[in-house]
């Protein structure tokens, strides 16, 4: 009996010198267990530090608005802060150079847009090109609406027609020129209808739709974020939308095409997050797969929801595809507006 207690005791000393041999030292190995199974040296080192999203639209409107909320989300999936910074102007384009020169390190991302590449070049001199950029992950589907005061008594594009047609200029809000879609598309409307029209630029989606709440221009063209609770509240007018099928916005129901009101133009505009080409990939699926993951938060599900939108879980190849439909589209719409 006491050989059998001496051997069992010997036997845990051994072991435990074992154990503490593995612990330290100059010739111990780290744990394969270390890690994750799967993870990478990336995915466990990065990011380390705040990222950044550059925004080259103006405070308030839907792109800004919806970027800012997943960034808020940022210190819980990645550990580290998101900023986003405007850097409006030239219709995306200084947004789009200061992203460029930004690092390709993955730490910038940018809030892009197809008429950046389908629309833009064709009206100011840029020096990039979509092979510059990757994008991640699609952001919204632009719903771009066409809108009149409720006090004008225009309810229908046929009603804006006939104003025109008294000897009216219309007037109509635009937050850029030529080379932004919004401007395009509603120069391009009334090019088609042949109504005589005078664009007055504002700095952003909101301050167009406030200048139309206002009184100070007939028409603006805005998405689901800026004139959703005005039409709600019965301050706005809804005449038709670029979108083909039309639109369903949660608190105001169907709105038609101009296509299904026999007038032959159409649009689908969209945002997404991009990086620079030469960023890693590793690093590109962990960005993805943040933006994913707040996309499926409740929370943020019904954020979107409340603003009458959803979040576009494109991924890059879809993404792609649409700039090159835009691209064949803008070529039947730039020289309405040239």
């Amino acid at each position: 009996m006491k050989k059998l207690v001496s051997l069992a005791l010997a036997l845990l000393m051994v072991l435990s010198l074992a154990a503490c041999g593995g612990s330290g030292g100059a010739d111990s190995q780290p744990s394969q267990s270390s890690q994750p199974s799967g993870a990478s040296t990336t995915d466990s080192k990065w990011p380390e530090k705040e990222i950044k999203i550059i925004q080259p639209w103006s405070l308030g409107g839907g792109p800004d608005v919806i970027t800012r909320q997943i960034a808020s989300y940022s210190d819980k999936f990645l550990g580290v802060p998101m900023i986003v910074e405007n850097h409006t102007g030239g219709s995306g384009t200084i947004g789009m150079n200061d992203f460029l020169e930004a690092s390709d390190d993955g730490y910038t991302l940018f809030c892009c847009n197809g008429p950046l590449f389908s629309l833009t070049p064709s009206f100011i001199s840029v020096d990039y090109t979509i092979e510059d950029i990757i994008p991640l992950v699609g952001i919204r589907i632009t719903e771009f609406v066409i809108l009149t005061q409720a006090s004008s008594g225009i309810t229908d594009i046929q009603g804006l027609i006939d104003y025109a047609n008294a000897g009216n200029t219309v007037k109509y809000a635009t937050t850029g020129g030529p080379g932004n879609d919004s401007f395009t598309m509603i120069s391009a409307l009334f090019a088609t209808l042949g109504i005589a029209s005078e664009a007055v630029p504002y700095d952003g989606g909101q301050e167009a739709i406030n200048a139309l709440v206002g009184g100070h221009v007939d028409v603006a063209i805005g998405s689901p974020p800026t004139y959703r609770d005005y039409v709600i509240n019965g301050e706005l007018n809804c005449l038709g939308t670029f979108i083909p099928e039309g639109l369903d916005v949660d608190g105001i129901g169907h709105i038609p095409s101009f296509k299904d009101q026999g007038i032959d133009i159409e649009f689908t505009g969209m945002d997404y997050f991009a990086v620079r080409s030469t960023v890693d990939a590793e690093k590109q699926e962990i960005l993805r797969d943040f933006v994913l993951k707040v996309y499926a938060e409740p929370d943020f599900q019904k954020f979107m929801a409340d603003m009458g939108m959803a979040a576009w879980e494109a991924d890059s190849s879809e993404i792609l595809g649409m700039v090159a439909s835009q691209t064949e589209a803008m070529a039947k719409y730039i020289p309405l507006v040239q």
